[in-house]
């Protein structure tokens, strides 16, 4: 384990999305994660009740304190709802030259589908986070709302991760668990060429940090060196396993096994 990421997030009080998830999926994926809490988050597999931010002073000594110590080969930011929180953290990857590849998973929406980040913080993703990142992990809805495509099938869905390339990553991944169908369909741009993931579409409720989990898995892999293609493979098929295998904990959705072997 001697490759180093650092995460940006919230703490979920649930064990399930955010640094919490990413850490537990880094330890799976031999890889070591630095954490820096953005939020703190009450919430259970029912849902969230409630936020409260950190300040964005803290976050920064967080940061500082990881990079000015440790060697970083990725980095990933996940859920960031305020636009100038996003601002500052951009700022913060510039003044501390962290310039290894940046995972950018832009959580608007949690798992209810309650809307989590405003119309500014939306405007922030994409003008001071996707120009930095290596890559960027979009489900359809939050997609949907990145680009103002209506994403019905895979056409639509190569028009906004288009636009999404547009705006400066090198890579973009739009996870397609909302399409409606017979198989679950990934899809990567790399730029010049559209590459489809097909997977069985398992019917299950335990996919309670799916999101977190994909894009932590992706960015572990290539901090150790794989290519794109063969990461988001193996995270599918990783990920595949988890849901099949869940931890049967709360009244709602279950949430993944990160115990289960890669």
């Amino acid at each position: 384990m001697n490759r180093t990421i650092l995460t940006i997030g919230p703490f979920d009080s649930s064990g399930a999305t955010g640094i919490v998830a990413d850490i537990k999926t880094f330890q799976t994926f031999r890889v070591y994660g630095a954490p820096v809490s953005t939020a703190i988050i009450a919430q259970n597999t029912s849902g969230i009740q409630g936020v409260f931010p950190i300040p964005m002073e803290f976050v920064g000594q967080q940061m500082e304190a990881v990079v000015s110590d440790m060697p970083l080969h990725a980095a990933k930011i996940g859920m960031l709802t305020e636009a100038n929180s996003i601002e500052i953290v951009a700022s913060l990857l510039n003044a501390l030259n962290i310039k290894c590849p940046l995972m950018v998973d832009p959580v608007i929406f949690n798992h209810e589908g309650q809307r989590l980040v405003n119309d500014d913080a939306v405007a922030a993703i994409k003008s001071k986070l996707i120009p930095l990142a290596f890559a960027v992990t979009p489900n359809i809805k939050e997609a949907e709302l990145l680009t103002g495509v209506a994403i019905k099938d895979m056409n639509n869905a190569k028009e906004a991760a288009k636009i999404l390339f547009g705006l400066g990553t090198k890579h973009v991944i739009v996870t397609g668990g909302q399409l409606q169908e017979v198989r679950s369909l990934d899809l990567w741009y790399d730029g010049s060429h559209f590459h489809v993931f097909e997977a069985p579409r398992l019917k299950t409720k335990n996919t309670l940090g799916l999101g977190c989990t994909f894009s932590s898995i992706v960015i572990a892999l290539i901090a150790r060196g794989l290519g794109m293609g063969e990461s988001i493979e193996k995270a599918k098929q990783y990920l595949a396993k988890a849901m099949q295998h869940p931890f049967q904990i709360g009244k709602g959705l279950g949430p993944l096994n990160h115990t289960i072997p890669m």
